[in-house]
């Protein structure tokens, strides 16, 4: 599978069905205006309608997505363990801490929940708006990214995610250098959708130097992250320069032109088109004058991704999972972009 980075210079694990494998593609673009538009990534077929209105007519029984839910999460865990992870020993490490508390210290009352971040996703009823997301989220992203690495998606394998953003990194440095961007000079880093910090921890390691900020909504994961860096800290005896805050990536908080990259990693495709838009729009207002915004995200363009559309098992799957999905895959990224101001995108793959 293909996947793609994108990096405009300016100026969103997190997880699905194990049996769906998306190709990934990195997106970045600069914050300086362009009159050209390439709609690049948009899925001019998006699947087999027929069937995505069978599945939607038989989701809206609260019963049949319940169990589609509970079965998209039973095959997540049954991977996990199938590669030697102990999802349970795991969990009650995680489960022992004082977590009201852990909330308590990173929750911001006055963040306002939009609505669709109120839907149930992920297999959650309360999407990640509980804990148990929040402390199953590092071993679900093993378990979903396990063959994500691998060209013809059969060998699993354990270290797929770390392998998968580690390529974003890499992604990142090849696009910034089409786009003459001095990676030397990225000082400032915000990672919108962040969650626990995976994609978080990539961003510190692609930009040695940087300060890196991870803006999520959900306090459960931040609670999570925190709890987890200060793991790191106290392993290491160095301060990490990661901070996490609540808030939404529409209304970030952050001064006007501060920012030197955005990043949303695996976020879009967990949006309706209409908050995407409006992270983007925050991103050229945060970005200083040839900053970067750059994504991770599934290709719905590739074949695999269609064959994931066409399958009714598999799309059955995907879908009790993903209640946005259609408007990904019909989402023209680029030009939305670039309806903003961003220049034209460098699109690569990120994965086989």
């Amino acid at each position: 599978m293909q996947g793609t980075m994108q990096v405009q210079r300016c100026s969103q694990l997190q997880g699905w069905s194990p049996s769906a494998r998306p190709s990934r593609r990195v997106m970045c673009t600069r914050a300086q205006a362009t009159s050209s538009q390439t709609a690049l990534g948009v899925l001019p077929n998006p699947g087999n309608p027929v069937l995505m209105s069978v599945v939607q007519a038989l989701f809206s029984f609260p019963p049949l997505f319940n169990m589609a839910r509970k079965n998209a999460r039973n095959m997540i865990v049954k991977r996990a363990e199938s590669m030697g992870l102990d999802w349970n020993g795991a969990m009650k490490e995680m489960q022992a801490q004082d977590w009201p508390a852990l909330l308590k210290a990173v929750t911001n009352p006055a963040v306002q929940y939009p609505s669709y971040y109120t839907k149930s996703f992920h297999a959650y009823t309360e999407g990640n708006l509980c804990l148990e997301a929040a402390l199953e989220v590092t071993m679900a992203a093993k378990s979903v990214h396990a063959m994500v690495m691998d060209p013809e998606s059969k060998k699993v394998d354990p270290e797929g995610d770390a392998q998968l953003r580690a390529a974003y990194g890499k992604r990142l440095h090849e696009n910034m250098a089409d786009l003459g961007v001095d990676r030397s000079k990225i000082k400032d880093v915000v990672d919108i959708g962040c969650a626990t910090g995976l994609s978080s921890l990539a961003l510190m390691d692609a930009f040695p130097g940087a300060r890196v900020t991870g803006i999520d909504l959900s306090p459960h994961f931040l609670a999570v992250g925190q709890w987890e860096q200060r793991k790191r800290e106290a392993a290491t005896g160095k301060k990490e320069a990661l901070t996490f805050v609540h808030g939404a990536g529409e209304a970030t908080g952050l001064p006007d032109a501060s920012q030197d990259v955005v990043s949303m990693c695996l976020v879009c495709h967990e949006l309706p088109q209409s908050a995407s838009r409006a992270i983007f729009r925050e991103a050229w207002r945060i970005l200083r004058p040839g900053g970067c915004l750059c994504i991770m995200e599934m290709n719905p363009t590739t074949p695999a991704f269609l064959r994931i559309m066409n399958n009714p098992f598999a799309y059955t799957a995907f879908k009790s999972t993903e209640p946005w999905l259609e408007e990904y895959i019909t989402f023209d990224m680029h030009g939305a972009m670039q309806e903003i101001g961003f220049r034209g995108p460098v699109q690569r793959n990120n994965t086989p």
